[in-house]
C-alpha cells in the first residue's frame, strides 16, 4: 500500500473528464426524458436502517455493506441497489398518492462484492417504477417500461440494442428449486436438463425456445398448454408487437430460460444488451411491490458509457485574468469554455 498510494479497491475506480462528464450529461437527459412520460424524481439516502431497507428489498442485506450507526442503535446497510428504496418511499411516504405511481431516480449505488457479470462494485443506477399496477393493466404497463427505456436509451445516442424478453417467473417453476436444473437453465444446457426426469424436460423446451422473438414465441407455445405458458405466449406476443412497432430498429429476443438477477420479478421482464459491449445496459420487469403489482427498469451508467461514442473534451479557451467581466459572462452563456490566465 505505501507504493501504491493510488491503489483502489476492487471493482471501485476514478472516472475522470471527459468521461465523469459525459454520464452526468447522459444521466441528466435520461432523467428528463422520462419525466416526459410522467415520472417523479425521488432522492432516497445512502444509508438505511437494515430492518427497515429489508423489509422491501431483502436481497440488500446480502448485497450490501452493513455498518454500525453512532448515532443510534441498530445497523445500517450502504445501499447496493435503489429499487427497495423507491418502493420503501412508495409505500411509506407516499402511500396516499393515486395510483399508479410513477417514480424516477437516479444515484450511485455501491456493492459488498462483484459478480462474474458485473464485477464493477460501484456505479451509478437511474430507472423508474410504476407502482400500484392495476389489475388487468400487467402488459400494458410493461410495454409503458420497455418504451420508456428503449425511448432514453435512444435519447442519449444508444443504438444496436437488443431486447431480450424473459419470463422467469416460467423458468423458476420448472426448475422447482432443483439445482440440477437451475444450473441447466444458467448453462442453456438442455441435454442436462433432460437427464433428470419430467420436470428437466420442461426445462428443456424453455431452453430451446429462444432466439428472434416471432419464432421463439412458437417454440414457446409448443412446450405445453398450461395456463402459465398460454398467458405468458400471449404477453410476449403483445409486448414484442409494441416494442416492434414503437422501436423497430430494437433486436427482440425471447429468452425463456433467463433467471440471473430475477430474484423478485414474477412476471415477463427484460434485459438489454448492445451489440460489441460487455456487459447489460439495463433489466426490467414486473414484480410484486408489497401488495401492489409493480414493474420498472434500472439501467447502469458505466455500461452505457461504453456504449455511447468517446466523448471529445471541450475546447477552453485561455483570457487574461483583467479581461472585461461582462464579456467574459456573455461568451460563457454562449457555451464558450472560458479559463482566466493566472500568470
Amino acid at each position: 500500500m505505501g507504493d501504491s498510494p493510488s491503489l483502489l479497491p476492487a471493482g471501485l475506480e476514478d472516472q475522470l473528464p471527459p468521461w465523469a462528464e459525459a454520464e452526468a450529461e447522459a444521466l441528466n437527459l435520461i432523467l428528463k426524458t422520462v419525466r416526459g412520460f410522467g415520472y417523479d424524481r425521488v432522492k432516497p439516502p445512502l444509508l438505511e436502517y437494515e430492518d427497515t431497507l429489508t423489509a422491501f428489498a431483502p436481497d440488500a442485506l446480502r448485497k450490501g455493506f452493513k455498518l454500525a450507526d453512532p448515532q443510534a442503535e441498530g445497523l445500517l446497510i450502504l445501499r447496493s441497489d435503489k429499487t427497495g428504496q423507491v418502493v420503501r418511499i412508495a409505500q411509506t411516504r407516499l402511500k396516499d398518492q393515486p395510483r399508479p405511481l410513477r417514480l424516477s431516480y437516479g444515484g450511485q449505488v455501491l456493492r459488498a462484492k462483484g459478480s462474474q457479470l458485473r464485477p464493477e462494485r460501484q456505479f451509478t443506477q437511474a430507472g423508474i417504477e410504476l407502482i400500484g399496477v392495476p389489475v388487468g393493466a400487467e402488459t400494458r404497463a410493461l410495454i409503458e417500461i420497455a418504451d420508456v427505456c428503449l425511448t432514453a436509451l435512444g435519447t442519449i445516442g444508444v443504438t444496436d440494442i437488443t431486447l431480450d424478453l424473459t419470463l422467469p417467473h416460467l423458468a423458476r417453476e420448472a426448475a422447482g428449486g432443483d439445482m440440477a436444473l437451475i444450473r441447466a437453465l444458467s448453462e442453456r444446457n438442455a441435454a442436462l436438463a433432460e437427464n433428470t426426469g419430467a420436470a428437466g424436460k420442461q426445462v428443456a423446451r424453455l431452453i430451446a425456445a429462444f432466439g428472434p422473438w416471432d419464432a421463439a414465441v412458437d417454440a414457446l407455445a409448443a412446450a405445453g398448454t398450461s395456463a402459465p405458458i398460454l398467458a405468458a405466449v400471449e404477453d410476449v406476443r403483445t409486448v414484442a408487437g409494441a416494442m416492434a412497432s414503437r422501436h423497430p430498429r430494437a433486436e427482440l429476443l425471447l429468452d425463456p430460460a433467463e433467471l440471473r438477477g430475477f430474484d423478485y420479478h414474477s412476471g415477463l421482464s427484460f434485459v438489454l444488451y448492445a451489440k460489441g459491449i460487455r456487459g447489460e445496459l439495463g433489466r426490467g420487469g414486473l414484480y410484486p411491490a408489497g401488495e401492489e403489482q409493480a414493474a420498472g427498469f434500472t439501467l447502469y451508467m458505466d455500461t452505457i458509457l461504453r456504449a455511447l461514442p468517446e466523448p471529445a473534451p471541450q475546447p477552453k479557451v485561455k483570457v487574461p485574468v483583467d479581461a472585461d467581466p461582462l464579456e467574459i459572462a456573455r461568451r460563457r452563456a454562449a457555451g464558450e469554455v472560458i479559463v482566466a490566465d493566472l500568470n
